[in-house]
């Protein structure tokens, strides 16, 4: 599968491109014939309503049409916002020898399949009250519903939409993926996207949003011992219990599990009878107060720390954030770091953009929103981020964004609602917290941290808690493998 994305601006490069060698109502016959080809596989003997638009979305639409109706199937097309306007769609409309098969008032249970083709990846025009009435019709029609190239109303690089948005079954595009089939909400609304190839200029090189990938995994030589794996530690804070301590203890194993060579739990000393009867792998390292945590820190020669995970936002927590972010350990911080930020918010941020060691922040929306300003578009929100902190940042949730400060991005597009649970980013703090150890470019290490922590969650399924993905952490690396 190819995993270079496509904004608004690059596919129109592609096609521009193109269109130098290859006349372009050629292309749209192509695009046309391919999403014919596509459809006539799955639905058979069914009954067609073809929504068009007045732009080359609606030209492609209406060459379907022409498709269908020339091997016999029933097919009609509608015309929501006005007749075709330009040149290849004013020359596809001409060239349909039955203009009966237009009905400009449609009822929608008189059909099967109902192919939106208003918009495209070109929204140039206002949802107004009419076709928003139409767009939630079609979506409660509970017929099948394909939309070519983007569901009509969603923008293509962010996934949003302002009104509302077809909500499709399936979603032809073509060339590439889009960025915005791949983000909330227009991951949900795309349903399946299928890739039609219609011979467009490769502008790959130029792309730089990408699906995350299983990248191969670096191998441990033969003569590597647990020093060599590197160190990881987790920092605890002064009431470690219940949600809290799973918190803790779930970022020490996934740490270990996902290469570490040795874990160290820093906690307080009048915390360490908690934890002993759980702590198998793990070193306890307790200190009575911040000056014993320090130097307990440097001695143990620790290479990662993740921090954040079942602390609280207090005033000695604050010192250890900044004496962490003033070190030269790679970091990675996560849940309540974020509140810690916002306490002495320019401060932080300008420790954070001075680092010269390795630093990764993985916060969800709401923690990010607390901190940065946002817009609609959450790639340009995690970049301005990375760049502002010089850290790579791992903007959670279903269509996880990361990037790193040099505009690198990738969504982490294969994932499980099931990971709405508690505990769970504690998990993915802690696998990449051991896999940081592996890897000089963080970006790396937070990209496939990404892909082992939602590859658990798939295998696993329904009913699975943060604990449970831990156990799972060796399978999926042994198929990356």
């Amino acid at each position: 599968m190819n995993r270079h994305l496509y904004t608004y601006d690059l596919i129109l490069k592609a096609e521009l491109e193109t269109f130098k060698v290859t006349e372009s109502y050629e292309v749209m016959k192509k695009a046309a014939s391919a999403c014919y080809k596509y459809i006539i596989k799955k639905f058979l003997n069914k009954k067609f309503l073809i929504f068009c638009g007045p732009g080359n979305n609606g030209g492609d639409g209406i060459l379907i049409a022409k498709y269908l109706l020339q091997k016999g199937h029933a097919v009609e097309i509608s015309f929501p916002i006005s007749k075709p306007k330009t040149p290849d769609s004013l020359r596809a409309i001409s060239e349909l020898n039955n203009k009966k098969i237009i009905n400009e008032s449609p009822i929608l249970a008189n059909y099967d399949i109902i192919i939106d083709a208003i918009f495209g990846t070109g929204l140039k025009y206002k949802i107004n009250d009419s076709l928003c009435s139409l767009i939630n019709a079609i979506n409660s029609s509970k017929k099948i519903i394909i939309s070519i190239d983007m569901p009509s109303g969603i923008n293509i690089n962010t996934g949003k939409f302002l009104k509302t948005a077809v909500h499709s079954n399936e979603t032809l595009t073509f060339h590439r993926f889009k960025p915005g089939q791949w983000l909330l909400p227009g991951k949900e609304y795309c349903g399946k996207v299928n890739i039609m190839e219609i011979d467009l200029k490769d502008l790959d090189s130029e792309s730089k949003i990408q699906l995350n990938y299983p990248e191969k995994l670096a191998e441990p030589k033969l003569s590597e011992h647990k020093f060599d794996r590197g160190s990881c530690g987790i920092i605890g804070g002064e009431k470690l219990v219940g949600a809290a301590k799973l918190a803790f203890l779930s970022a020490g194993q996934s740490a270990l599990r996902s290469g570490a060579g040795l874990c160290s739990l820093f906690i307080a000393e009048s915390q360490k009878n908690i934890f002993r009867p759980h702590v198998l792998e793990e070193m306890i390292v307790t200190h009575n107060n911040f000056a014993e945590l320090k130097e307990n820190i440097l001695n143990s020669k620790i290479n990662s720390i993740v921090y954040g995970c079942g602390i609280e936002n207090d005033s000695q927590n604050i010192k250890i954030l900044e004496f962490l972010i003033k070190s030269e350990i790679d970091l990675v911080l996560d849940a309540s770091v974020f509140s810690m930020i916002m306490e002495n918010k320019n401060h932080f941020l300008d420790l954070l953009r001075k680092r010269n060691a390795k630093s990764i922040l993985t916060p969800h929306e709401g923690e990010f929103r607390k901190i940065f300003n946002t817009t609609d578009n959450k790639i340009a929100d995690a970049l301005e981020v990375s760049r502002m902190t010089n850290a790579v940042i791992v903007y959670k949730g279903n269509d996880a964004v990361i990037a790193s400060p040099k505009g690198d991005v990738v969504i982490n597009y294969e994932t499980s609602p099931y990971l709405a649970t508690a505990g769970s980013g504690d998990v993915l703090a802690g696998i990449i917290g051991g896999l940081i150890l592996h890897y000089k470019d963080p970006f790396k290490a937070a990209k496939i941290g990404c892909y082992i922590h939602s590859n658990c969650a798939l295998k696993l399924g329904p009913g699975l808690i943060a604990s449970d993905l831990i156990k799972m952490i060796p399978e999926v690396i042994k198929e990356i493998k």
